[in-house]
């Protein structure tokens, strides 16, 4: 038997009760007439106005522009939210589940009860459209001569938020209690009321009572006090006028209405109300918020660069819809822990090198105009100088002081509303070229971590803090050199190219001997580079792992002379995974890392170093699912799908790895275990020229993480001596130690299963070890290209003499005979700069400077 639908039975006897009573049992009044004429030429118009799709709509009045959350996961291995998409706040409110109250006659829950007292205390009696209140607030106004009282029934107010505008017309209206009418068919009372609750707008972009509740006292709807739920209450007709933030005075008088309104319909008695106003009135006195406050400004958004770069993701996906009224549930690979640590670490370092490097901006070009502003034209055309902007008009100066000051905020509120993307360009555009008030400028930065086996983007920091004026995510856009970060891609593209090609005469693995000497490079355009050291000072010839932990420049640039360019370009840009196969230049210079790329390139090319030289893919976006908790789109099923091609065998990046926990133990990595960092580790150093960039990228077996510090104007130097391995490296350290706190301590992955053979080695020329070499130490080879044996120790030396920059300083001792690789390299006090025998009288030109002896 088909059940009952009692929502249409007492809708039916509502309007029966209306109109049929007055004319059963010989009772008639002219009144009633009068209004069922009314209804039936209502009715009439109703013809013009309904509209066959209405039924449909009606049917999805219960569905809700809902904000998008995303999660990271937190220590526990949990789903925690970090962030919420929106363009008006929304908590979803449940009648059913909101507290009733006690000791009172209406036992509904109290905000219920102000919003019923307010706008309709005929709420569950009529049947959508309140014919006696039309008729009441007819007279009311018309003895007032003005509009003192509406006659839109909760019901009306619903189907206008739900379906129609607020344009003032008659046909408006018609519509509107059409569409009311079609609610109280389909829909009971208690669902119609909490439509209602969720939909009303009540100021400063809070959408509902939930939300309001939260914005205006911080709180859940059940734990309002009777003043606060009459504050919310007040809000329905002008938030604007009537916000307690805008405007108290007129607020509190409105608040005193809405108890008198409560009195009047008996939900509370006198003394209750008044002990209820006055226990409510110091919330006046307490206020201390600024007018232009919002609920999108208090929104969910713990980690604002990281959600920032989720975001614009989600955007350019065609296959979402509007993310900020869609109720998706993002779930992202951010590990919460990381993140805080992240942020933690960058906030401090940040802060105390722009205070270290302290590069003040030059903002009185009034004065520079006024001395030599008719001459900058002469000057630029000398000098090469760009071109510079000296005369503003004070208008246009005017404009944007006030717009960066007063408005910019808005105009990026607009772009959520609006979702436009010229207006986010054009945001966005103006964020990155704005320079702010400080006379200092500030040192940005840049932090992105990854699981090398997943590619999953744990942490991201974007900069010093994010901000209107700073929200450009510089682990993503910001294009540096990488300088002495990039030797390990040379050096590991070099060995790999090595072993892979047995007729390759001159082979170059971690113990091929190269001369660290000045060098002298003429273009074919006639001009002279003269790289060097950044000590200037020369150690002769170094095996390619001490190079390699000492960051020397030369050998970099004569292991390049010796692979050439051509022979590894591909190679260098499967590691960053660039798609323009033009990005990386084809000269010898490229060893120094003199071109640009992003901090996740470079993260990227560790992490195939950590995953067997396997290409990694990052990720960030997992999956994202609807409202019901159903999944829309998987990512990670596209994800995996991806190639991991095999950029360098894992033979090599089994050596590259070896030769970078050098770096770390005994080289310019130093810093990172001075930090704390216990953890196995790998890395590598950066420094680029005049200390414009300072890196510092490496990795655990289980996390890669890539920093880099500098000034957003590239041609500002962070000071002399910040350096990679000065303060960046510390940072690094700092980071990973608390990041790995609680995972499980991993080894790296041992020679097991691959290619690799251990050589004993003469110190001294890097050849295999015999019975006249003194000073030998263990070497990791790719199997066929362990080098031949040693030849230097006869009656003959070839070896170089040391007039000729022999050895010096950075060699094993040679009684620990049983120094593992790793372990191989030991320190010396930096000595002040000597010219050797040899060089130039000048002085060369000190293009690319190193960060190798630095501490």
């Amino acid at each position: 038997m088909k059940q009952i639908d009692y929502n249409k039975v007492n809708f039916i006897y509502r309007m029966y009760r209306f109109f049929v009573t007055p004319f059963v049992g010989g009772r008639f009044e002219l009144l009633k007439l009068l209004l069922l004429a009314g209804f039936l030429s209502a009715l009439w118009i109703f013809v013009f106005a309904a509209k066959p799709e209405d039924f449909a709509k009606v049917l999805t009045a219960k569905s809700y522009q809902r904000p998008s959350i995303v999660y990271g996961v937190n220590q526990k291995g949990e789903y925690e939210k970090i962030a919420e998409f929106y363009k008006f706040s929304r908590i979803i409110l449940s009648v059913a589940e909101l507290k009733k109250e006690k000791g009172l006659a209406d036992t509904k829950n109290r905000v219920v009860q102000c919003f019923l007292s307010t706008e309709d205390n005929n709420f569950f009696s009529h049947f959508g459209v309140d014919i006696r209140g039309i008729i009441r607030a007819m007279a009311v106004n018309i003895v007032a001569g003005r509009i003192k009282e509406g006659a839109s029934t909760i019901t009306q107010q619903v189907s206008r938020l739900k379906f129609l505008s607020n344009e003032r017309s008659y046909m408006r209206k018609v519509r509107e209690a059409w569409y009311a009418l079609l609610m109280e068919w389909h829909y009971p009372k208690d669902t119609i009321l909490e439509m209602y609750l969720n939909e009303i707008p009540l100021g400063h972009g809070a959408l509902g009572a939930g939300a309001a509740a939260k914005f205006y006292f911080d709180k859940t709807i059940d734990e309002l006090s009777w003043g606060e739920a009459a504050l919310l209450s007040s809000l329905t007709t002008r938030p604007s006028q009537f916000s307690p933030i805008v405007n108290p005075n007129l607020s509190s008088r409105k608040v005193r209405v809405i108890f008198m309104k409560l009195i009047e319909t008996g939900r509370l008695n006198v003394k209750q109300a008044v002990s209820e106003y006055k226990a409510f009135i110091p919330f006046y006195r307490k206020l201390n918020r600024s007018p232009n406050d919002s609920a999108f400004s208090i929104r969910l958004n713990r980690f604002p660069y990281f959600t920032e770069y989720i975001r614009r993701q989600l955007v350019k996906d065609k296959k979402l819809g509007d993310i900020y009224s869609s109720g998706y549930n993002v779930y992202t690979s951010l590990q919460i822990e990381h993140q805080k640590a992240a942020e933690k670490v960058m906030a401090k370092g940040l802060q105390k090198q722009t205070k270290v490097s302290g590069r003040r901006k030059f903002t009185n070009t009034s004065i520079f105009d006024k001395s030599y502003g008719s001459s900058y034209d002469v000057i630029s055309q000398i000098s090469d100088l760009p071109e510079f902007k000296f005369k503003v008009y004070r208008a246009a100066k005017t404009f944007k002081q006030a717009y960066e000051k007063d408005l910019r905020d808005k105009f990026t509120l607009l772009n959520y509303l609006s979702g436009s993307a010229k207006v986010a360009q054009a945001s966005e555009k103006n964020y990155l070229n704005h320079a702010s008030d400080n006379t200092v400028t500030q040192v940005e930065g840049a932090l992105i971590s990854m699981r090398p086996e997943t590619g999953h983007i744990t942490a991201m920091v974007g900069g010093s803090g994010f901000r209107s004026d700073n929200q450009q995510l510089r682990p993503i856009q910001a294009y540096r050199q990488p300088g002495s970060s990039f030797k390990p891609l040379v050096y590991a593209a070099a060995i790999d190219y090595s072993a892979k090609h047995p007729k390759f005469p001159d082979k170059i693995t971690a113990s091929s001997l190269f001369l660290d000497s000045p060098l002298s490079y003429l273009s074919a355009d006639g001009a002279e580079w003269n790289p060097s050291n950044y000590s200037e000072q020369y150690e002769g010839f170094m095996r390619l792992r001490s190079a390699l932990a000492s960051s020397r420049n030369m050998v970099a640039l004569r292991v390049m002379d010796q692979i050439k360019p051509w022979r590894i370009k591909d190679t260098l840009h499967d590691m960053l995974g660039l798609k323009d196969r033009k990005k990386i230049p084809e000269n010898i210079s490229i060893a120094l890392g003199t071109f640009e790329v992003a901090p996740i390139d470079i993260a990227k090319a560790y992490a195939m170093f950590a995953s067997k030289g396997k290409e990694v893919h990052p990720i960030s976006i997992l999956y994202i699912t609807d409202t019901k908790e159903e999944m829309l789109i998987d990512y990670r099923i596209e994800h995996d799908k991806k190639e991991r091609k095999q950029i360098i065998s894992a033979e090599a990046s089994y050596i590259i790895t070896s030769m970078m926990r050098s770096v770390v133990n005994n080289g310019t990595g130093g810093a990172v275990r001075r930090s704390g960092l216990s953890h196995p580790a790998a890395g590598k150093t950066g420094t680029t020229n005049n200390f414009r960039d300072a890196w510092f990228v490496g990795f655990t077996p289980s996390l890669v993480t890539a920093i880099w510090l500098g000034y957003d104007l590239g041609t500002l130097s962070l000071g002399r001596g910040m350096a990679g391995g000065t303060i960046s490296a510390p940072l690094w350290g700092k980071y990973m130690k608390l990041a790995l706190k609680n995972e499980k301590r991993k080894k790296f992955p041992g020679p097991k299963g691959l290619h690799i053979v251990t050589k004993r080695v003469c110190s001294l020329s890097g050849m295999s070890a015999t019975s006249k070499c003194r000073k030998t130490y263990e070497e990791v080879f790719i199997k066929g290209t362990t080098p031949k044996p040693c030849d230097h120790h006869g009656s003959f030396p070839s070896f170089p003499t040391s007039d000729d920059f022999s050895p010096q300083g950075l060699e094993e001792s040679p009684r620990n005979d049983s120094k593992k690789p790793e372990d191989d390299f030991e320190r010396q006090p930096v000595k002040e700069p000597k010219k050797p025998n040899n060089s130039p009288t000048k002085k060369p030109n000190n293009f690319f400077k190193g960060d190798e002896t630095i501490d």
